[in-house]
Formats: structure tokens, sequence, C-alpha cells
């Protein structure tokens, strides 16, 4: 099987269920992976969630987005959330930046 690249990057990995494929680059004495994430197939079902979504904010549970783990882990959320940061976390999901993964429109 011949090998898959990009640009110097070689493909290690792919899960098609994730979206995520893995690459590697041995570079100046160092190895180097890159992880890539599929999110055009998020963003397409947020937007149909988001456009199907009940308006109203009554009852107790609502889904407001969708968002890759990737995302969460580079912008901080994921470290918001353990520090229980309410109103950090409403501020990201209400950015309009973030639009793309919410699930429900409104103020969060």
């Amino acid at each position: 099987m011949s090998e898959i690249r990009d640009g110097d990057f070689t493909l290690v990995d792919y899960d098609p269920e994730m979206g995520r494929s893995i690459w590697h680059v041995h570079q100046d004495g160092k190895d180097i992976f890159r992880i890539d994430f599929e999110v055009a197939k998020t963003l397409e079902a947020n937007k149909a969630e988001y456009n199907a979504a009940d308006r109203g904010w009554k009852g107790d549970w609502h889904k407001v987005a969708s968002v890759p783990h990737n995302i969460l882990h580079a912008s901080g959320f994921e470290e918001a959330n353990q520090q229980r940061d309410k109103k950090w976390i409403s501020n990201w999901l209400n950015d309009p930046n973030n639009r793309g993964w919410r699930t429900k429109p409104g103020k969060v």
C-alpha cells in the first residue's frame, strides 16, 4: 500500500467514525504529529438542528451545541467546565464566532 501524504506529513491513522486523521513528520530530529478533524458534517447537522429547534426555553433540558472535542480543548471550554465557570461557558456559547456549533437559538 502506498503512503498517503499531505506535504511533508504522512497519514498514520484515519478513523472515519470520528472523522479524525493523524499525520506524522520527522523534522529537525523531532517527531511531529498533527491531528485533523472533519467538521463539515458536524456544522451541517448543527445547522439543521438549529433551524428545527423549538424557539422556547420551557422545560428542564435543552441541547444548545455540538462541538468537537478538539475545539473544546483548544478553546479552554473544558477547563471552564471543570471549574464550573458558567459565565465563561455562556459567553463562549453566545459568541457569534461560535455560532456554527450551536444547535438552538437564543442566549445561554
